[in-house]
């Protein structure tokens, strides 16, 4: 062997046989020696012996490298045939050709409804992998990938798309791998002769919101095994299992045993590894892009040290990092091992550029980016006539006109960027000193913007981002004014005296810092428009590769599951209705296409939008009373106003889409105002109550002695700017109305008509009992007995508020009884203390009878519910609400269910 003892040398094997007759005659035999590699796995050699072949290869078996030799006479006739033959030939060729791979990541472990969603979309597009194998016993692999992309779909993340890869000119594909095998016979063995892989350039945009929401994501799968789970759930538990499993297993020791099993493990170690004569991955270089923000607390992830990392982390702009080729020659390893040292390769290359990564902090980025800009100006101002001076006076005066058109556009486009940035950084903590509405508000304006950027055809002209600065001013001119008379109504709703001075300081300095904000918007957007166009590079447009997927809910027994469908952009494109650009937290449930109009239905609200203006309305499910089959093939749907119940009849075109559209209604049927007890079956009494509330005269309640006049409750429902009240004291006011009530009965033909006027007196005079920073909020609810028997009160009180429950029962109550016969009305009236900082002054009511129980809230909420007692059912006639949240007013129909 030569070489051996110097690495840098070839290490060579030389080799002869002999025959042993031959040997035996003569002490001295003429042989004929050979040399061969032992570096290269798989090389072979070949020696002749008068009628004897011997061969001798390198090759690899489990853990090590062996040398064979192996008499090959009779295979040397095919031996020599072989290499005659052209080693290019082909024995056979397999390419496959796939336009692209999408991966939907969807996070179905949150608690919250809304949260569940696809969070992440990665898109491989454009996918070429080749086999083939050659005369040489040689298999080559070549996988080509043109691009991928990871979208972002994380509610409110910064960044639209977290892994990018730009264009290439040269129009080469971003991952490149080919790999070439070397067959051996006998031998498991995977012996590689090259091994190359090469990847682009790539982008990696990251916020605090997207980096928690992932580490929260891949949490779980790091916990795999019960072990693992029960050492998380109950850790105590399994330190005892352990110690006293490794007690029992070791107290004993068998030296024996021992040694055979350190064997079994260096042989395992040792076994299944990989030989790769040239292993070449190319050098990488990222660009990465972190945005640090401020999110809500979460105790469950404070005490993780990979969110503290997070949160602890600085915000960057377009830091790169920049890793060198990893090559090797001869690599003889296992899996495991040589992944561990390209492990170590990659890491020790970032840390090393940590620090270099200071100079990539956004703090720092308008003072940067305004230096480099200048400098390549004042570069190519120098050098560009010095190098035209070379070769003529020409290209001097040429380059001179280079140099200086280059200098005054680096100069106007640092400025530029430099402005843009810094009226960034200002924006971003000004914004602070503003409520969390317009945060909200500014964020989904600016994500439209943005998608209306991204997503333009044609270039922006200076027109249009004159057009989008002018909406970004409206919109702080807007919530700057309406802020000075929102705040101090609001605050003085929640907080009193105290709260009215408090909102009007939030509303002078959300007029003053809002319109600055929106200035600043603006300038930003007016300065990237000049550093778009004075830049020579065309601006890269990173937008999502389609819309988040929607995922509708499906009740699995007494659950709501998510339900996995393929993608479908109608529907997408429903659910971006639905959740305003993903500025709303709601979700999407389902969509129909009518005739005229376009039915979306989310977890939230029911969305109508007209075809002929494709303008959205949308109604919340608790505002619906009902909807009901029609005849002429329609669904009419029943909601409540401040005016009363009102409707909207919804066309179908045929049985079908009229089930279809039935269908749809009826997965949030549970949340009307009226809807059935048992909402899984048909309820044909109920529908029939439901379709007379607009007019209950028509259903013949039992007890009313009188033909009663249409009336609908809640359209005497309206304002009075001046009341002339015999007193102001509270309650003054209750004993007259509780005077002028008792002597209503259902012996009058306008009985239900002034006991709706009577319940709208109490909530309109509270107004002028209680008004300006004094003003108190209050309910009024209204109860009618249809069921033909005694309905007994049992309990009615105020569980928030600054009032007794005051009862102002019809002519047809029974005082000493306590019970309301058949046919009777009772209001029920009630209001709240002075708002102050230490209590909000809501209302929140509570009646129970032998027929019903009730709970009912000053504002719209999901607390306000009706339980009907068995053999009972429970009708809403009316829910009304001040748009500012000082009252609710509500009319009940009691009847015996059939």
């Amino acid at each position: 062997c030569y070489g051996f003892e110097d690495p840098e040398r070839p290490h060579l094997l030389e080799w002869y046989f002999t025959d042993e007759i031959e040997v035996r005659r003569s002490s001295k035999v003429d042989h004929k020696s050979v040399m061969l590699n032992t570096d290269s796995m798989g090389s072979s050699t070949y020696l002749r012996n008068k009628d004897v072949q011997v061969c001798c290869q390198i090759r690899a078996e489990n853990s090590t490298k062996v040398i064979e030799f192996t008499d090959v006479s009779e295979q040397s006739s095919m031996i020599n045939s072989d290499e005659e033959e052209n080693d290019d030939s082909l024995i056979v060729c397999l390419r496959v050709d796939i336009p692209g791979i999408s991966t939907s990541f969807i996070d179905n472990m949150s608690e919250i409804s809304y949260e569940r969603r696809e969070i992440l979309f990665l898109s491989l597009t454009n996918i070429t992998a080749t086999f083939s194998q050659g005369r040489d016993g040689h298999h080559e692999i070549e996988v080509l990938l043109e691009t991928m992309q990871l979208d972002n779909h994380i509610a409110e993340a910064t960044h639209p798309v977290m892994m990018f890869c730009p264009e290439n000119n040269e129009g080469e594909p971003f991952l490149h791998l080919s790999a070439v095998r070397r067959i051996q016979r006998n031998c498991s063995t995977y012996v590689f002769a090259y091994a190359a892989l090469r990847m682009l350039d790539m982008e990696i945009f990251l916020d605090r919101r997207t980096a928690e929401r992932i580490a929260r994501f891949v949490q779980p799968l790091r916990i795999a095994s019960e072990v693992k789970n029960e050492a998380v759930q109950d850790p105590r538990r399994w330190i005892s299992k352990l110690i006293s499993k490794m007690a029992s297993k070791y107290s004993n020791p068998n030296l024996t045993k021992a040694s055979r099993n350190v064997e079994q493990i260096a042989l395992s170690a040792n076994s299944g590894r990989v030989y790769f004569e040239h292993l070449l991955l190319h050098p990488i270089r990222l660009s990465l892009t972190f945005t640090q923000e401020f999110t809500e607390w979460n105790s469950v992830t404070e005490g993780l040290i990979i969110f503290q990392i997070i949160r602890a982390a600085a915000s960057l702009t377009d830091a790169p990092l920049m890793f060198t080729s990893f090559a090797v020659d001869h690599a003889f390893e296992s899996p495991q091992a040589l992944s561990r040292i390209i492990y170590a390769h990659y890491t020790s290359q970032l840390t090393n550029q940590i620090f270099s990564m200071l100079g990539s902090l956004a703090i720092l980025r308008p003072g940067g980016d305004f230096l480099a800009n200048i400098g390549n100006g004042v570069k190519d101002f120098f050098y560009e006539p010095i190098n035209g001076m070379m070769h003529s006076p020409g290209q001097f005066l040429e380059g001179l006109e280079v140099g200086t058109q280059s200098l005054a556009r680096n100069l106007v486009l640092g400025i530029s960027q430099g402005a843009a940035n810094v009226a960034e950084v200002v924006n971003s903590n000004l914004t602070t000193l503003t409520d969390k509405e317009f945060i909200e508000e500014r964020n989904a304006h600016r994500r439209m913007l943005a998608e209306a950027i991204n997503r333009g055809t044609k270039t922006r002209s200076i027109a249009d981002s004159l057009v989008q600065a002018g909406s970004s001013v409206a919109l702080g001119m807007k919530s700057g004014a309406r802020g000075i008379i929102d705040q101090p109504s609001r605050y003085a709703s929640e907080h009193g005296t105290i709260g009215f001075f408090q909102g009007v300081g939030k509303g002078l300095i959300g007029a003053i810092v809002k319109p600055v904000i929106g200035i600043g918007d603006a300038a930003v957007l007016v300065m990237q428009h000049v550093s778009e166009v004075t830049c020579e590079d065309k601006p890269v447009l990173r937008n999502p590769r389609r819309l988040r997927r929607a995922l509708p809910l499906t009740s699995v027994g007494h659950h709501q599951v998510l339900q996995l469908i393929p993608y479908d952009d109608v529907a997408a494109m429903a659910q971006k209705i639905v959740t305003g650009g993903e500025s709303f937290k709601d979700i999407y449930l389902g969509h129909m296409n009518l005739k005229n109009d376009v039915i979306i239905a989310s977890e939230e609200y029911l969305w109508v939008i007209d075809r002929s203006d494709r303008k959205p309305w949308c109604l919340s499910w608790e505002e619906i009373s009902h909807f009901a089959m029609q005849d002429n093939g329609g669904v009419r749907i029943s909601f409540f106003s401040s005016m009363g119940l009102k409707s909207l009849l919804l066309q179908a075109d045929g049985g079908m889409e009229l089930a279809d559209l039935y269908r749809l209604l009826s997965m949030q049927i549970s949340k009307m105002g009226n809807s059935p007890i048992d909402s899984s079956s048909v309820d044909h009494d109920s529908m029939y109550v439901n379709n007379r509330l607009e007019n209950i005269s028509e259903l013949n309640l039992p007890g009313i002695l009188c033909k009663q006049e249409h009336h609908l409750f809640g359209s005497n429902n309206k304002r009075t700017r001046w009341m002339s009240l015999r007193s102001k004291e509270d309650i003054d006011v209750i004993e007259q109305c509780f005077a002028r009530v008792k002597c209503l009965g259902s012996e009058m033909p306008n009985f239900f008509v002034a006991l709706d006027q009577e319940a709208w007196f109490l909530i309109d005079a509270w107004s002028h009992v209680y008004a300006g920073l004094n003003s108190r909020h209050r309910i009024a609810a209204g109860v009618i007995n249809g069921t033909g028997v005694d309905i007994q009160v049992k309990m009615s009180r105020v569980e928030e508020g600054g009032s007794p429950c005051y009862c102002i029962p019809s002519l047809e109550y029974d005082h000493d009884q306590n019970v309301l016969n058949p046919g009777g009305g009772m209001i029920f009236f009630a209001w709240g203390s002075s708002p102050s900082l230490n209590q909000a002054g809501k209302v929140f009511m509570c009646i129970e009878t032998n027929t019903f129980m009730l709970n009912l809230s000053d504002r719209r909420s999901r607390s306000t519910q009706v339980v009907p007692l068995p053999g009972y059912q429970v009708k809403f006639l009316e829910k009304s609400f001040d748009d500012g949240g000082w009252w609710a007013k509500y009319w009940i129909l009691v009847k015996k269910s059939s």
